[in-house]
């Protein structure tokens, strides 16, 4: 005949709901506003751009605004900065060579520092490699391009050469400022108030704008 044990039970022991660590005697500190980011794709259609700047307003303005009517708008964030570009830019007839760049400007207005002197340039003459740069700030934040800057700035930032057919990629770091007041944005189109939309810029002849319908350009 087999014996069973009895089960143990600890009868010293005591239930209680423990408490939550760490104790707060205070409500604690918190990030009010976060350090967002965002990449948009953006391409120039059938225009090429031979050499012109984008402004810290245009590069907000693709970031993104709230239409306020169907003709005016304001930026969706009042301070951003630049984390990285990239270039792709194909190659349409064969033996003949692409070249695309990208540059910080040299000398941006109504700052006390010069730009960087780095330029990232590619040419490509096959059809299976686009010519392809990608351009990002100092790591060590002595550069204003590192800087965190205003989106109702219009300073020119970053100079561009690309072909027709080019995508770019801009990686954002951005803040939505509840503690104040938004700043207008550009002129819109047809604009149903209330809607995000990015807002295509103009480079040179070409125009820059959200690689899909979906992300509302406009």
């Amino acid at each position: 005949m087999k014996r069973t044990k009895a089960k143990k039970t600890n009868k010293k022991k005591l239930l209680y709901n423990s408490p939550q660590r760490p104790l707060y005697l205070a409500p604690p500190h918190y990030t009010i506003q976060e350090n967002r980011s965002w990449v948009i794709r953006c391409t120039n259609g059938a225009t090429a751009t031979l050499g012109a700047t984008a402004t810290l307003f245009q590069l907000a303005g693709m970031l993104g605004v709230i239409a306020t009517s169907a003709t005016t708008s304001s930026l969706i964030c009042d301070q951003f900065k630049i984390r990285r570009i990239c270039l792709w830019s194909p190659v349409t007839t064969a033996g003949t060579p692409v070249t695309n760049m990208l540059k910080w400007v040299d000398d941006p207005a109504s700052t006390v520092t010069s730009g960087p002197p780095k330029t990232q340039e590619d040419s490509s003459v096959s059809f299976d490699r686009p010519a392809y740069v990608c351009l990002t700030p100092p790591k060590d934040n002595s550069s204003v391009f590192s800087q965190w800057t205003d989106s109702s700035l219009t300073t020119a930032w970053i100079q561009v050469v690309a072909p027709a057919g080019s995508i770019m990629d801009i990686h954002y770091n951005f803040i939505l400022d509840d503690l104040g007041n938004t700043s207008a944005g550009p002129v819109l189109v047809a604009a149903t108030a209330g809607n995000i939309y990015h807002k295509s810029f103009t480079t040179g002849a070409a125009t820059w704008t959200t690689a899909l319908a979906q992300q509302n350009p406009i």
